[in-house]
């Protein structure tokens, strides 16, 4: 096990790391608001141009199916409803606030394009699952978001632990915890925490490879879990064996349930809207 790397200094450097833009911030503080000023906060995502732009662009792509295109954020919210844009606001601004670093082997845009795809199949099951849409959509986008912050933290270690992924077929959450002595699922919980996201985000952040370890079930994480699956090309009754146990018991999951709710794969591909550069 390596000793030149300790979890607490990962966690001093999350400290250390640039703040967010202050529309990012504004968002995740308005899920703590119960007198929210929707128009308000939408006006104010109106007013970065760059991050409206991406919102727009996944707003009038295949996602949606709009019969019409939206051409502002106010427009948007008429149509798609403000908890959508704020989901949306919310990625692409987080997507934009930590664009790729040279050099690195972690691919960001890929990164965000899977977190997207985890993020619509986690919204559907909440849906087909009669759970929150949104807040699982949310899980879904920052379920993997220790892979970011170590290539952030660490990106020569990182790198090297892609490359060891890549040649012995582990998962990566085992090669860390041999190595580190702690996985990247623990880190990102501890930055959700520091951003002061929802709590709900932040157990599924810790818990969505391992459900079984969460001491009080949350449907939340277990959907999360499913979707990652569901994205990674599980099917079938191969899907069901790999999820949890407690999982499938306690949501009454079977193939049957999940298959019928999983978004076409062209509205998955909307995507790459998102996380697009320009």
């Amino acid at each position: 096990m390596s000793t030149t790397i300790s979890k607490k200094a990962i966690i001093a450097k999350l400290r250390q790391l640039p703040s967010l833009p202050a529309i990012v911030q504004e968002v995740i503080a308005s899920f703590h608001d119960a007198d929210l000023d929707i128009t308000l906060l939408a006006n104010k995502i109106a007013q970065d141009q760059g991050l409206s732009a991406k919102l727009l662009r996944v707003a009038n792509s295949s996602f949606y199916g709009l019969q019409r295109k939206v051409g502002s954020i106010q427009d948007a919210v008429v149509v798609l409803g403000f908890d959508s844009v704020r989901s949306l606001a919310l990625t692409a601004g987080m997507a934009q606030a930590f664009p790729p670093a040279p050099g690195s082997l972690f691919d960001r845009q890929a990164y965000w394009q899977r977190s997207f795809r985890v993020a619509a199949i986690s919204k559907a099951l909440a849906k087909n699952f009669r759970h929150d849409q949104q807040l699982a959509f949310i899980a879904g986008m920052f379920y993997d978001i220790g892979q970011l912050v170590l290539d952030l933290c660490i990106p020569e270690k990182f790198s090297a632990l892609l490359e060891q992924q890549a040649s012995s077929g582990l998962f990566l959450h085992e090669i860390e915890r041999s190595d580190l002595g702690f996985d990247h699922a623990e880190i990102g919980a501890e930055l959700i925490l520091l951003w002061n996201f929802p709590q709900k985000i932040e157990q599924v952040v810790r818990y969505w490879h391992r459900p079984e370890q969460q001491e009080a079930f949350a449907p939340l994480v277990c959907m999360v879990h499913v979707a990652a699956s569901l994205e990674s090309g599980a099917r079938g009754e191969d899907l069901i064996d790999g999820l949890s146990k407690r999982c499938c018991s306690c949501m009454q999951m079977t193939w049957e349930r999940i298959e019928v709710c999983l978004p076409p794969p062209d509205q998955l591909e909307a995507a790459t809207s998102l996380v697009q550069s320009s």
